[in-house]
């Protein structure tokens, strides 16, 4: 019995070789110069917004030779220069010859790189052309776009203020919070309270890049990574209530004294909603340093409304403008519509000196 099932196991194991053997024969030999030859309309390239609809580029390239007849099938592949398209963004392009992409539809893959906005950066694209899972892909020529793509939003819920003028000087893992603005998504702010001294932008709680600093002229460095060059810092003159404006879009920001002599304190301010029945307020921890800044983790199990409101009674609450209310960020003021918050956990922060508040995913 056992000779029988050893020549059946003999036999299985066999006929699977012989079979890995005719699929091995069955592959294509190409012929050299079989890869498509690409070509780009441009390779100097400034996306911009408002030209969303308009033509970028446009992309040509030659039929791949397989040495028979064969419907090729071409995939553009692209990554930042130097990855040797280790991890590619793909667009499919089917059977055709070329393909102009709009400055949107160029901008939406870019996007999907580890790419800096509004900067210049050094992409490589290439074909990918294939005929069958059997036949082994042919690659392009490397073609390199210089390329300085926009960004639908920034990459940041919020950005940090670090440096001796801020509550907890140059501790990067203690850095103030900025809030978005409710007019430009490319805009940080922060109303309240620094000390005189320096100060810089981190775009991470904790790392030093990227980073926002001086370049030398009072305008903005951009420091990528921890690599690059450290930038100067910004100069607080003296300690007071200012605004500070960054702006991603255009690489600007502005500091400006601010007037709070007549800014109301409050002693307790949290959040209040469907959430905890409308009951009493989930309070807020308001900042030692900054008495019009208040901050609170909390889970929500399930999608909720609520609003910010001093602790005593409703005679002091702040919601969103009609329109919205479902926005993370934003610039509330007193009374207005319920704030709409989905089910997570977040960290809140709220300015009960300006009305702007933030939610931030954990």
């Amino acid at each position: 019995m056992k000779t029988w099932i050893n020549k059946i196991f003999l036999l299985s194991a066999l006929s699977l070789v012989l079979f890995s053997c005719e699929k091995d024969e069955d592959r294509v030999v190409l012929n050299a110069g079989a890869a498509p030859a690409l070509t780009a309309s441009s390779t100097d390239l400034v996306l911009l917004e408002e030209e969303a609809g308009e033509e970028a580029v446009t992309l040509r390239w030659s039929q791949a030779d397989y040495g028979f007849d064969a419907a090729v099938r071409y995939t553009l592949q692209l990554d930042i220069k130097g990855n040797n398209f280790a991890a590619p963004v793909e667009s499919d392009l089917g059977y055709t010859m070329e393909k102009t992409f709009t400055v949107a539809e160029l901008n939406s893959l870019l996007n999907r790189l580890p790419i800096t906005g509004f900067a210049e950066n050094e992409v490589d694209v290439r074909l990918k052309g294939e005929v069958s899972e059997f036949v082994d892909p042919v690659f392009s020529n490397v073609t390199t776009l210089n390329v300085t793509p926009y960004l639908s939003a920034p990459p940041y819920a919020t950005v940090y203020l670090v440096g001796d003028a801020t509550e907890f000087g140059w501790d990067q893992t203690q850095a103030t919070p900025m809030y978005r603005s409710e007019e430009d998504v490319f805009v940080y702010t922060y109303t309240g309270p620094l000390k005189a001294g320096g100060l810089k932008f981190l775009g991470v709680k904790g790392k030093w890049a990227p980073q926002w600093g001086n370049n030398g002229s009072n305008g903005i460095a951009f420091r990528e990574t921890e690599q690059d060059p450290d930038p100067g810092t910004f100069t607080i003159p003296a300690a007071g209530f200012y605004t500070v404006n960054l702006d991603l879009r255009n690489n600007t920001y502005s500091i400006e004294p601010y007037n709070a002599a007549s800014a109301r304190t409050f002693p307790s301010v949290g959040i209040i909603g469907a959430f905890n029945g409308w009951g009493d307020i989930e309070p807020m921890t308001k900042s030692a340093f900054n008495p019009h800044a208040w901050t609170i983790d909390y889970t929500f199990a399930e999608d909720t409304e609520l609003k910010f409101r001093h602790a005593p009674n409703w005679d002091v609450n702040w919601g969103a403008p009609k329109g919205k209310e479902a926005e993370i960020f934003g610039k509330t003021s007193q009374g207005n519509e319920n704030l709409k918050v989905t089910a997570g956990t977040y960290t809140i922060l709220f300015n009960d000196l300006t009305g702007h508040y933030v939610f931030i995913e954990k």
